[in-house]
């Protein structure tokens, strides 16, 4: 059969720009099966020590603070500059244990909170913290809550952060973020607010503790639920 062409010019189809781009679906899978894998392998991580080196060291005495109140929760810094002198200031249940590891001793808290700065290097001091916990070498009283990782630029995280956040969230039992706070660097951290459990959040207006107080909570929940379980985190009575 002879087919004879038509002189019709064929129907042009202009994409419509307001349209959402519909990505293949092997592409997110592949991402997936390699996010899986890395925390697979994250797991596995866990189990082994970090270098000698790479290690916080364990109080031999009680931690020295200033407070009227011995904290409730201590802060331990990955790193120098990882925001735990602002972080122990602003939380009044916090306490800044120096980046060693308290011993628990006479009547300290047990409760642990790693912080870092949402870099590699400072994730990656926060992974070797996390790990020396899980291996039994932060002595064997300290309890670890989490890890709180603060911001260091506006924005959100790099994406080679964000990923690297995706693998090490598997060492954390939980994981807080402090967002980039402008009034900080330029604030001396004596003059910063401080949060009490009892502060209640004002009315209407500007929240002082609006940068630390769903951290605050979160971490006496936190610390409820590591003494009483669960289901103390229903009963703020």
């Amino acid at each position: 059969m002879l087919v004879t062409p038509s002189n019709t010019e064929p129907e042009t189809v202009t994409p419509d720009p307001t349209s959402p781009v519909v990505r293949p679906a092997h592409r997110f899978g592949r991402r997936r099966r390699t996010l899986d894998a890395a925390r697979a392998q994250a797991v596995k991580f866990t189990a082994v020590p970090p270098d000698p080196e790479r290690r916080a060291q364990l109080w031999a005495r009680a931690v020295t603070h200033t407070q009227t109140v011995p904290p409730l929760v201590w802060l331990l810094g990955a790193h120098g500059g990882a925001g735990v002198s602002t972080l122990a200031h602003a939380l009044a249940p916090a306490g800044d244990c120096a980046r060693f590891w308290p011993a628990v001793l006479e009547d300290e808290s047990p409760f642990v909170v790693v912080v870092a700065k949402e870099t590699i290097e400072g994730l990656t001091r926060a992974h070797d913290l996390l790990r020396q916990w899980h291996c039994g070498m932060a002595g064997t009283r300290a309890h670890l809550l989490g890890l709180i990782t603060v911001a260091h630029a506006p924005g959100d995280a790099p994406s080679a952060v964000r990923r690297y956040l995706d693998v090490i969230d598997v060492a954390a039992p939980a994981r807080w973020r402090v967002d980039w706070q402008k009034d900080w660097p330029t604030t001396r951290i004596a003059d910063l607010p401080v949060w009490t459990p009892d502060d209640e959040p004002p009315a209407k207006g500007k929240d002082p503790h609006a940068a630390v107080r769903e951290l605050g909570e979160a971490l006496i929940v936190a610390a409820r639920t590591a003494v009483f379980g669960p289901d103390s985190a229903e009963d703020k009575s």
